[in-house]
């Protein structure tokens, strides 16, 4: 099964990049790249809960970088705040669209925050359920869409708005639990978007590796949050 995704892939569990611009993402254009200023120049920990962060604006700050003379690069994906209390979902994708965008994640992700925060959102409706509802609205609108999901009972969502990829990202709470549990339930999620006909995009950053590692052979693309400082090291597996 294919999603109508054209997307020019590297091979196999590949490891691409987060990226701060397009500029970066020009670079790198040999590997897949998720276009995110907000959360590349957060610390990992952090980034994990820019969707709840009070700190900046992702979009804002998307859409200065999106500024950049030249066309989208083939292999990088916008990574949008899908509930942005400041802008309507229609006006922001026009404001994509005219920037040269075509293919967008819900990222940062609602779907990372747990608890009485998430719950909390949800009730707001600033929640995952209003992020896929982006993603649905993109796609109907002519856009490649990334999906990204944490746990199964997100997958139902997830596949409602018909995505073109699927990428799995772990909380760091999940992975202060025991490795060989929620390693466990990652390959079950992992084998259920497999099951559904998607490929696999993965998500990943120093805290959370020793759970993700069990999902490398999964991915065809794996993400890598990193510190600049080690940003020399992401070309190759760690």
């Amino acid at each position: 099964m294919t999603h109508g995704y054209p997307m020019i892939l590297p091979s196999p569990a590949v490891f691409g990049r987060l990226v701060a611009s397009l500029e970066e993402a020009r670079r790198h254009d040999d590997v897949a790249t998720l276009l995110s200023p907000i959360t590349s120049r957060l610390p990992a920990q952090l980034a994990d809960l820019a969707s709840s962060l009070p700190i900046g604006d992702a979009n804002g700050e998307l859409l200065e970088a999106l500024r950049s003379h030249g066309d989208f690069p083939t292999r990088t994906v916008a990574g949008v705040l899908a509930t942005d209390p400041f802008r309507l979902a229609d006006d922001l994708l026009e404001m994509l669209r005219q920037r040269g965008c075509n293919r967008v994640a819900n990222w940062p992700s609602t779907a990372m925050l747990g608890g009485e925060l998430g719950q909390a959102l949800a009730h707001s409706g600033l929640g995952y359920a209003e992020e896929m509802a982006f993603l649905a609205r993109a796609r109907q609108q002519g856009f490649e869409t990334l999906a990204v999901i944490t746990q199964e009972q997100q997958l139902v969502s997830a596949l409602a708005a018909q995505p073109s990829r699927l990428l799995i990202a772990v909380a760091l709470e999940a992975a202060e639990g025991p490795s060989e549990r929620e390693s466990a339930r990652l390959a079950s999620l992992a084998e259920r978007i497999r099951d559904a006909g998607y490929p696999l995009w993965l998500y990943e950053h120093d805290e959370v590796k020793a759970v993700t590692a069990s999902l490398h052979h999964w991915a065809e693309v794996l993400i890598r949050h990193s510190d600049r400082a080690d940003e020399g090291s992401m070309t190759a597996p760690l």
